[in-house]
């Protein structure tokens, strides 16, 4: 399925005066623009109010989406905002709960089951959600097609799964201590396990934000997700391998101040993480491995081994409680050790003998 690239297109000279000059709230009569115009006006926006470079390839990936589907699938010459409507985007939605293919164009993604999850068809509304709201206060459009949509409901709220034991244990069984590549990955693994850190946040790790007598790691702003500075804990344990790792780097690549770097002495990214870390989920066997599972796990077993949910909330940065409780779900093997742990009856049985 071809993705098209929406950035750089140029809207033609007039149109933004146009569309100003007129009363919004009159809605007169406005000039058509193309999806890939209305874009670039939004993402303008969006630019202007510092919007982090992630949010805005999420922008341009979702309407990406909705541009194919309109063109590819409802046949249109063109996707054009008059095209927009009610009717229109619940055909859409729909077709992404029952016809879309996941993991569709995604390389060595093998799952091409049918239908997305409620979750993420609501992710790509609340894009279009903030887009249509954008264009009809600008003036750009007549209406708001999103209105009157409502997310899309779902009878079990979606799991954010960890990692089972007995995977970690093979995927850290796996890595060769040997090899540069493979020490490294596993280091960012349990760096990732011990603090919670997000991808991102742990690749960009860089020597001076370590504090190896406080045992801290340093979050600057312009790293953290929700632009908020804070200081991560971690173990003596991890500290040490830290320090290891930056000291082999130091003598194969020279000086940096990167933590994580690949073959070339250059920093190590976190898109290079999940492909490489893709590539040894398929090696094993594993059915689901990505970087933020780690991120996960760690939340699981921070409650699981006595932590409160308040803690972690500030340790791994969530906005709220409700995002930190999504997090620390639990599998069987996990709620039958707990129960076989707290249960009241063996207390009281314990007592009467």
């Amino acid at each position: 399925m071809t993705k098209r690239s929406f950035i750089g297109t140029r809207v033609r000279k007039g149109q933004r005066t146009e569309s100003v000059q007129q009363s919004k709230a009159e809605r007169k009569e406005v000039k058509d623009y193309t999806l890939e115009q209305a874009l670039t006006l939004f993402i303008r926006a969006k630019e202007a109010e510092n919007v982090r470079p992630r949010t805005i390839r999420d922008y341009i990936n979702h309407i990406g989406y909705l541009a194919d589907y309109m063109t590819e699938v409802r046949g249109l010459a063109d996707a054009y905002l008059s095209d927009l409507d009610e009717d229109m985007i619940r055909e859409y939605i729909k077709y992404l709960l029952t016809k879309k293919r996941r993991y569709d164009g995604v390389k060595g993604r093998k799952d091409k089951s049918v239908g997305l999850s409620e979750t993420t068809v609501n992710i790509r509304l609340r894009t279009l959600r903030t887009m249509c709201r954008f264009w009809y206060k600008e003036g750009y459009v007549k209406n708001n097609a999103m209105e009157n949509i409502k997310p899309v409901r779902s009878d079990e709220q979606e799991e954010v799964p960890g990692i089972s034991d007995a995977t970690l244990d093979t995927l850290l069984a796996s890595y060769d201590e040997t090899q540069f590549a493979d020490w490294r990955d596993k280091v960012l693994c349990m760096t990732m396990l011990d603090t919670g850190l997000r991808p991102t946040e742990a690749c960009e790790l860089t020597i001076d934000r370590v504090d190896f007598h406080m045992l801290t790691i340093y979050v600057p702003s312009q790293v953290a997700k929700n632009r908020r500075n804070r200081e991560v804990p971690m173990s003596k344990e991890i500290a040490k391998l830290l320090r290891e790792l930056y000291e082999e780097s130091i003598q194969y690549f020279g000086e940096t101040e990167h933590i994580f770097n690949n073959a070339y002495g250059e920093p190590f990214t976190a898109d290079s993480f999940r492909k490489r870390l893709g590539r040894r989920r398929e090696r094993l066997g594993i059915d689901r491995l990505h970087p933020n599972m780690l991120r996960h796990t760690f939340c699981r077993d921070y409650i699981l081994n006595g932590g409160d949910i308040f803690t972690l909330q500030k340790i791994v940065d969530h906005a709220s409680i409700d995002t930190t409780r999504k997090y620390v779900q639990m599998d069987s093997e996990h709620i039958r050790s707990q129960h076989n742990k707290f249960s009241p009856v063996k207390r009281i049985l314990k007592r009467r003998k």
